[in-house]
């Protein structure tokens, strides 16, 4: 930090030293253009860009806006030699005089962040740095500078002063310096009606300066690339005059946020002041620092996390992404993170401010989103339960049928192959066929438990087949009326057909029913499964077990089971499935 700051110093005496270089030499030459409004604006601005650069520096140390302002201060108090009569210092100024510019355009595309965005950015900024130093070597070695007409001393690097040669080599750079110019202008352009409204409070004033020096400086190449000289004087007085305002916009800038922050801070006080009504405090941060696209995410000490406001698992943005998280802190303890556009990293304290007004409300709305985060991690575990359940019951059932009912399959084929070599025997012919029918009935018994515990068609064929395959066995007329044949997942498909079993069971046992209907429809992302009977009515979730154990299997995939089951009038089920 100490070094820092000494850094700092250095440059502010540096600059001193340059912009009083830079008056002194203007005041002392006797001949050349321009050297009163040199006298006048070089140390000015000068000055200004290297004053504001330190301040945005010492604002935000980790931004290059502040070096890049910097930067231009003292390539614009060197190009300002220009106007000296002695040819060393002259030459100096010279050779300076598009670097200013150049760096300009990197301010203008990096601010307000300090980075640049795009390969296309990129391109310009580097095409401005190679025209401002190699182009213009290359041009100051053809370049006569004692025929200028603007009184120019001699140019003490000139190798030739071959008319043809110069007048190509003169003529290049400007022409590309006026694309260049116009390249840059439609970008700001772009980045201006792109911007959000806090990005445009803090972009408009630079923006707006800068262009307008950018696209003063391409009509003024314009002008001397046609020969059109007669304006080129007026234009470059005003381009001058409006590159000075560019540092006392970016403070104005600056003082317009902060005064409009400050009024937005106190109405969000205002209205979190009256207690006659509840505010959503993401929209009410997100209307006093106009970012619509704000969010909040709130810290949860004993988890170790961050959660959004319905309890999910949030992670702050990363570096470089374009957002920014500003922590927001209750009794020097986190609280939560309001997540915000990148534009608003030069308004952390109006972020930090607008979270600190906030904070009590925050706190709150953090006990409601750790609550929320229980109740989802429960029901996490709920769902996890469910198809931990599922898929036990499938391995039981796939070993009962490799296992137990393959042996019992082969015991029965055994039976039948040894019944058939008794010669005669019939009493032990009897035996056998008593025994061959009793394991026939444990076989389809076995099977039938197979299929209760997870029907093997259920994961074949889907659910349409195994419903129908319910209807078939089910010992009272059932009628499936038409429905979706499609496939759905596997834990929606498992609790439709484990509501319908259950279901058509008490029917068949309590409901005294001589009809049921079972139907199945697919809307919206959800799975409707309805089970009514013609029955004597009165079932009760609460009652049994059954019933209960579908309401909470089906709660736990976020649907829910209805019964209507008035006395007399018959039972309709209806269980409402997600499966999108």
């Amino acid at each position: 930090m100490r070094g820092a700051r000494k850094a700092l110093t250095g440059i502010a005496l540096a600059g001193v030293v340059a912009g009083a270089v830079t008056l002194v030499v203007a005041l002392g030459s006797d001949a050349g253009p321009g050297r009163g409004f040199s006298a006048v604006f070089g140390p000015l601005i000068g000055w200004a860009f290297i004053g504001t650069g330190l301040f945005a520096r010492v604002r935000r140390p980790g931004n290059r806006v502040g070096l890049l302002m910097i930067a231009v201060g003292f390539t614009w108090c060197a190009s300002a030699l220009i106007v000296s009569d002695q040819p060393g210092v002259f030459i100096v100024g010279y050779l300076s005089v598009g670097l200013p510019y150049a760096i300009l355009y990197h301010l203008l595309l990096a601010f307000p962040d300090g980075r640049l965005h795009s390969t296309l950015e990129r391109a310009l900024v580097l095409t401005g740095y190679l025209s401002a130093t190699v182009l213009k070597g290359i041009e100051t070695l053809f370049e006569d500078t004692a025929g200028d007409a603007r009184g120019f001393p001699e140019n003490p690097l000139l190798i030739t002063s071959d008319e043809g040669v110069g007048v190509a080599i003169v003529r290049l750079r400007p022409a590309l310096g006026v694309l260049l110019a116009l390249g840059v202008v439609i970008l700001l352009a772009r980045r201006w009606r792109a911007a959000r409204r806090p990005q445009r409070r803090a972009l408009t004033p630079v923006l707006v300066a800068g262009g307008l020096v950018t696209a003063l400086l391409a009509v003024f190449l314009a002008a001397g690339v046609t020969g059109i000289s007669g304006v080129r004087d007026q234009l470059e007085i005003a381009r001058i005059a409006v590159f000075a305002t560019i540092p006392f916009a970016y403070l104005g800038g600056l003082l317009h946020s902060r005064v409009v922050g400050a009024a937005a801070v106190s109405k969000l006080v205002s209205r979190l002041g009256d207690h006659g009504r509840r505010v959503d405090m993401r929209d009410e941060l997100a209307l006093a620092l106009g970012d619509p696209s704000l969010t909040l995410a709130y810290w949860l000490p004993e988890r170790g996390l961050y959660v959004d406001p319905a309890g999910r698992p949030v992670r702050l943005p990363p570096t470089g992404s374009g957002r920014l998280a500003t922590m927001v802190e209750r009794e020097g303890e986190p609280i939560a993170a309001i997540v915000h556009d990148g534009s608003l990293a030069d308004q952390r304290e109006l972020v930090q401010a607008a979270g600190a007004a906030a904070s009590l409300v925050l706190e709150n709305e953090r006990l409601d989103a750790e609550l929320r985060a229980t109740v989802e991690e429960v029901r996490a575990s709920r769902a996890r339960i469910v198809a931990s359940e599922d898929a036990a019951r499938r391995r039981l059932e796939r070993d009962l049928h490799d296992g137990a009912q393959q042996r019992l399959v082969s015991a029965a084929l055994g039976l039948r192959i040894l019944a058939r070599k008794l010669n005669g025997d019939a009493e032990s012919a009897r035996e056998l066929d008593s025994a061959r029918h009793e394991l026939d009935d444990a076989l389809r018994e076995l099977r039938e438990l197979a299929r209760g515990i997870h029907p093997a068609v259920l994961s074949d064929r889907g659910l349409r087949a195994a419903l129908e395959g319910l209807a078939n066995r089910s010992p009272i007329p059932v009628e499936m009326t038409e429905g979706p044949r499609d496939r759905f997942p596997e834990k929606a498909e498992a609790a439709a057909y484990f509501v319908v079993t259950e279901a058509l069971t008490n029917v068949a046992k309590h409901a005294a029913a001589t009809h049921a209907t079972v139907s199945v429809s697919h809307t919206d992302a959800r799975l409707t499964v309805e089970v009514s009977d013609d029955g004597v009515g009165g079932a009760d979730a609460s009652a049994g077990s059954g019933l209960h154990g579908l309401a909470d299997r089906v709660a736990a995939l976020d649907g829910w089971l209805e019964i209507d089951s008035g006395r007399g009038r018959g039972t309709t089920i209806t269980a409402t499935i997600p499966c999108a």
